[in-house]
């Protein structure tokens, strides 16, 4: 499935070499489950999904559902996701319909975190809102009355929408996308609105 060689799965998994994988293969050898237990990660990080009745398939991994028991908790592992996907390459996280004047201590902790790894913010945010907690320079108002309550994020590869109780403020689920072409139109419709919108007076 991923067209790799003897060679280039032993260059994939460290802690095999090219001999053990090829006495495996031909039956000579029975291998520890260590050995395939490492064998089988190096396959699951190339994107392969083993199944229970002995099958192999290409992880189906364009969409994540996060859901939580409280709102902050799902917000919580939406910033692990953001840290975790961009810590290696730095970037820039952009949000929409984003409100920071209900942020509790542990999500201004955790995007401190992020930013302390050198990731950069931009946010659109609410006609008039001055309540943000970084340089102004960070911040675009969207046009008056076309700020919604279900926040957006782009990150690398990525695209997370807040899905809200109905009739209601209360975080639902945050899904996330994580494909390439889906994250660059949304980067784009991002940039168009900034690009249009008037920065905020602190």
């Amino acid at each position: 499935m991923l067209d790799w060689s003897q060679k280039v799965l032993a260059q994939q998994c460290e802690a095999v070499s090219e001999p053990t994988i090829k006495l495996i293969e031909t039956g000579k050898i029975n291998s520890t489950p260590e050995t395939l237990g490492a064998l089988q990660s190096t396959f699951e990080d190339a994107g392969l999904e083993f199944l229970p009745q002995k099958g192999v398939r290409f992880r189906d991994d364009l969409v994540t559902v996060l859901e939580g028991r409280t709102d902050e908790n799902t917000f919580l592992r939406l910033l692990d996701d953001i840290f975790y996907t961009m810590k290696d390459t730095g970037g820039e996280v952009l949000w929409s319909f984003a409100d920071e004047s209900t942020s509790p201590q542990p999500v201004i902790d955790r995007e401190k975190m992020i930013r302390d790894n050198g990731i950069r913010y931009r946010s659109l945010i609410r006609y008039g809102d001055t309540d943000f907690q970084h340089e102004a320079a960070e911040y675009r108002w969207l046009p008056e009355g076309q700020f919604l309550a279900n926040l957006t994020a782009v990150y690398g590869d990525k695209f997370a929408t807040v899905v809200n109780k109905p009739h209601s403020n209360e975080v639902e689920k945050i899904i996330i996308i994580n494909n390439y072409s889906i994250a660059e139109m949304k980067r784009k419709e991002f940039d168009i609105i900034w690009d249009f919108s008037e920065q905020p007076k602190a």
